[in-house]
């Protein structure tokens, strides 16, 4: 079951960013290579196992963390224009909230495919395509776009979702057709993939799921496991430690070996971190000691935060500066701020407060065992052979 990816395989990716993943090594700042931005905090569903449900989820009001900010257009277009005279490689709209519930999304996406040559692509439920008619410019402009689905029929993704009848399983399906006949229309290359979170809850709609999307023109269908979010308040809650492994080899497994079977070469499964999961339930595979792949993709947040990860946005202490308040590229390079915040990760806290499995825990792996090897002539020359091979079959390189 534990297969390597073309697309999900964030360690092959960052490979091909050597000279930059080493400029960074020795200089202690570079660019990003990709930038998670959040163009919308608010959001029209609400899915419970969702990594940002603190800032946007009905029962979190009251708390710090709950902010359903929309960036302004000016912020957002002030902010495009710094960073496509930036060595950026690319962006992923995300969320925060549903990135389509803000209007005017569509002309920065316009802007940056029309002034730079920066890659985009786009987490989304899919639900907002049509009213802010996205159709046209997602198929001229993104790379990617993931739609998540995270059910096998209506009845289930309406209940987990808790959607109306402009945002439901319905709607979400037609836009997706409808978004098949733009890519066509525009003789694009956009792909198009179906995401599907694994949870307690919905593992058995998996092969459902499958049976679905095999017929749909799309170009992949994803499955990945639920990550649960913890070490938030500074001590491990019990309550919530990652799902058991016996769950993920007795009960997902199989199912997910008939969906591979359904759907052939549409199948795509984040196996790193199942692997992780299942064999190494202690630490899930953190043997690094410095969050190094944050450094090269960091998540602006809706309320203009410059956040470390997109698994830290909300918690105002783990960010470098406000776009609010100072430019992107000034607090980027404020090198002095940034090790501030990560001393306090790394030494103070030792990863205590992070979620395990997080977003940058796959280039961390990578980036720390490159930075352990500099001066290991023949690590380095072997790594930069695998990364010639690589090239030839990785796809979207950029987002890593």
């Amino acid at each position: 079951m534990i297969i390597e990816s073309k697309i999900f395989n964030p360690q092959a990716k960052v490979l091909l960013h050597y000279e930059k993943i080493e400029k960074f090594i020795t200089t202690g700042n570079v660019d990003p290579i990709l930038i998670e931005i959040d163009p919308s905090n608010a959001c029209n569903h609400s899915c419970p196992f969702c990594i940002s449900g603190h800032i946007h989820l009905s029962k979190f009001k009251g708390t710090e963390f709950f902010n359903r900010a929309i960036m302004k257009e000016e912020v957002l277009m002030n902010l495009s224009k710094e960073l496509v005279n930036m060595d950026i490689q690319a962006i992923n709209w995300t969320g925060g909230g549903e990135p389509t519930m803000n209007p005017c999304l569509k002309n920065i996406i316009k802007y940056i495919r029309e002034n730079s040559k920066i890659k985009m692509g786009m987490f989304s439920n899919g639900s907002m395509l049509k009213k802010f008619d996205m159709f046209d410019e997602i198929t001229k402009s993104l790379t990617w776009i993931r739609i998540s689905i995270d059910a096998g029929n209506a009845e289930s993704y309406n209940k987990l979702r808790v959607t109306n009848k402009n945002n439901d399983f319905k709607t979400v399906i037609e836009n997706i057709k409808e978004l098949i006949k733009y890519k066509k229309k525009n003789k694009s290359n956009l792909s198009i993939g179906a995401g599907y979170v694994v949870t307690k809850d919905n593992y058995k709609e998996i092969v459902e799921f499958a049976e679905i999307f095999k017929d749909l023109d799309i170009n992949y269908c994803q499955f990945k496991p639920e990550i649960i979010q913890i070490e938030r308040s500074g001590s491990v809650d019990r309550k919530k430690e990652q799902i058991s492994s016996n769950f993920w080899l007795n009960d997902v497994i199989e199912a997910l070996d008939k969906a591979k079977e359904i759907l052939g070469n549409k199948f795509e499964c984040n196996s790193y971190k199942l692997d992780d999961l299942i064999s190494n339930p202690e630490n899930y595979g953190r043997n690094y000691k410095q969050c190094l792949g944050s450094q090269l993709q960091p998540c602006i947040g809706a309320d203009g935060n410059v956040y470390v990860c997109t698994n830290h946005r909300g918690h105002k202490n783990y960010a470098y500066g406000n776009i609010l308040e100072k430019k992107f590229k000034d607090i980027w390079n404020d090198v002095d701020k940034k090790n501030c915040v990560m001393h306090q990760i790394e030494k103070i806290e030792k990863f205590s407060k992070c979620s395990q499995l997080c977003k940058p825990h796959e280039s961390n792996k990578i980036v720390w065992t490159i930075k352990n090897n500099i001066d290991n002539k023949q690590y380095i020359k072997d790594i930069k052979e695998k990364a010639i091979t690589l090239k030839k079959s990785i796809r979207h390189p950029e987002f890593i």
